[in-house]
């Protein structure tokens, strides 16, 4: 058995993933606090990390799901089923998460 050891700058990089990257920037989570401060300021957060990351929309929902946690979490994974498809959007998901989490009654 032959034993090939590699000098540091010819070891191969893991993989650059998408979520590794993301994660680097420490994004919060959303507990699904019904404040519409801090919902707002976690999808600002979370967009403004996906922009530096350049996160493909096609991509951010499959990320942003991971970070949220308590009563935000069980939403979503309630509601997953009936909302997934072609029609789900990043923008139909900041709209459901909204409506839910935000309601129209609370912004006034």
């Amino acid at each position: 058995m032959k034993i090939i050891l590699l000098a540091p700058s010819e070891i191969p990089p893991k993989e650059d993933k998408l979520e590794n990257r993301v994660a680097q920037h420490n994004p919060k989570v959303y507990d699904g606090k019904y404040d519409p401060v801090e919902l707002e300021e976690w999808i600002r957060g979370m967009e403004k990390i996906f922009t530096v990351v350049e996160v493909p929309h096609k991509k951010k929902l499959s990320i942003v799901t991971f970070y949220l946690i308590g009563e935000a979490n069980i939403w979503w994974n309630t509601m997953k089923d009936s909302l997934l498809g072609p029609e789900l959007t990043w923008y139909r998901f900041l709209k459901e998460l909204r409506a839910k989490f935000h309601p129209v009654k609370a912004q006034r």
